[in-house]
């Protein structure tokens, strides 16, 4: 594709982009409420998880510590819970070793992110989770040991959307932002690569019903489904940038 010709340098977020985003974001929430109130009404389950995206999507928080606690106490609200049952959710959530913790690899990543790095781009991870969260997707996703940065909501003061993130890469590879491209599944992403100058692929995946418009007016310079798509578009790096 002509507009990547110049690219030599992949930035990928991490959540809903390498791994599953509900197993590490709902499921702990889900979880809970299931084993604390076992009369729990199942069909809201889909509704909270529905206005949960959207206020992860229409986020500008610069910490994604406070978008964590205030995401999932406006969520048990929307469960109907009062501030006492809410207090035993978050108890039981705090007792959960898997919440927040929880890295499965969306199906194929290893493989795509190992023939890209194998075709001779520069690889980035671009997240906003922190150093801890990011160490154990090392463990389930071990190329990322060999990504030449890593960048968290630890390295840096501001997080996606901010462009802050995506230009400390820029500074930490020696390259500018035009040969750069930022692949995620969130609007912030797309806006955050919009912001920095980077170039933007948007992939959809599972929750493109719901993010689909959102990333839509970031106009993000292509949309695929899922990751294995990013394959035909980067073939390799312009030799004179290798």
């Amino acid at each position: 594709m002509k507009s990547f010709q110049v690219i030599d340098t992949l930035f990928f977020d991490m959540d809903g982009t390498l791994t599953d985003l509900g197993k590490r974001w709902w499921e702990p929430l889900f979880r809970a409420l299931e084993k604390l109130f076992p009369d729990y009404d199942l069909e809201k389950r889909q509704y909270v998880f529905e206005k949960t995206l959207t206020r992860v999507m229409e986020t500008e928080q610069d910490r994604s510590k406070l978008l964590k606690i205030g995401i999932f106490l406006k969520a048990s609200r929307d469960v109907g819970l009062n501030i006492f049952q809410i207090i035993k959710v978050l108890k039981s959530i705090k007792k959960d070793p898997l919440a927040f913790k929880e890295l499965v690899p969306l199906e194929g990543v290893a493989e795509v992110l190992k023939t890209l790095q194998s075709r001779g781009y520069k690889m980035a991870l671009v997240t906003s989770a922190g150093d801890d969260t990011v160490d154990k997707a090392k463990e389930k996703i071990e190329i990322l040991k060999t990504f030449d940065v890593i960048v968290t909501r630890n390295t840096v003061k501001r997080i996606k959307p901010d462009p802050e993130p995506l230009l400390y890469a820029c500074e930490a590879l020696n390259k500018h932002p035009e040969t750069c491209v930022m692949i995620g599944d969130f609007p912030q992403d797309i806006h955050a690569g919009k912001l920095a100058g980077t170039k933007t692929v948007a992939i959809l995946g599972v929750n493109a019903k719901y993010t689909k418009d959102q990333i839509k007016k970031y106009e993000p310079d292509v949309t695929i489904n899922s990751i294995g798509e990013l394959l035909p578009l980067f073939l390799g790096p312009p030799k004179f940038l290798v």
